[in-house]
């Protein structure tokens, strides 16, 4: 299993490109866990929707060598797989997740600018970054131009991905204009478990977003 999680917003499936955290749910929240730590046949994909501004888990397919509980009053399924351990899919679990941080999600692929395994955020068309306080959607934030603007400028060849200040330049912009810290996971996976991340503490990156991006060049 090595697709990407997905969200459904306003009917519209997005891959989730960046997470703020190590991930926005964890199957032992439903009793599911590996046997042992770092268990390389546990692995897990998940599906998302957003209903009313509220962030639900709506299908799950996971692998391991373990017991499947019911969730939600769903009951696991068996799921196509290759000999190994048994794999199963939940669907239409539509859980509510409390998940507090920031996802940067994109959809309609134009161009993959970057490899096989690694997809660049600015290869999509359509790219936004939403901001969840307790599974509730507080604030989203299009991006969708600022990644055009990038493609421009590598299509124009006034950037070139081969060279290695075009390449920092790009990333600086990308940094800059997103609202979460998507470079530390560990870190901010470490302090959410310490204490809740208060929606405050996005307000003034969200303000300095705003008065700075017209700014920027690529």
């Amino acid at each position: 299993m090595d697709t990407k999680d997905t969200i459904i917003s306003d009917e519209s499936t997005f891959l989730i490109l960046k997470c703020e955290m190590k991930s926005i749910f964890k199957p032992d929240n439903f009793g599911i866990s590996p046997i042992w730590s770092n268990d390389p046949n546990f692995r897990y994909n998940s599906d998302f929707e957003i209903k009313e501004y509220q962030l639900y888990l709506k299908n799950l397919i996971i692998t391991g060598d373990i017991g499947y509980p019911v969730i939600n009053g769903i009951k696991p399924e068996p799921f196509y797989s290759e000999k190994g351990p048994e794999t199963v899919q939940y669907n239409n679990i539509m859980t509510p997740i409390k998940f507090s941080g920031a996802v940067v999600i994109g959809n309609n692929l134009i161009k993959n600018y970057g490899s096989e395994d690694e997809v660049p955020c600015y290869s999509y068309k359509v790219v936004w970054e939403l901001i969840f306080q307790d599974g509730k959607l507080v604030t989203t934030i299009d991006h969708s131009k600022a990644m055009l603007r990038i493609r421009k400028n590598l299509d124009l060849g006034l950037r070139n991905l081969n060279k290695t200040r075009d390449m920092k330049c790009i990333k600086h912009y990308i940094k800059s204009s997103f609202v979460g810290d998507y470079e530390h996971p560990e870190k901010m996976s470490k302090y959410s478990n310490k204490k809740k991340i208060p929606f405050q503490f996005y307000v003034q990156k969200i303000k300095n977003y705003y008065s700075r991006i017209k700014s920027f060049q690529v």
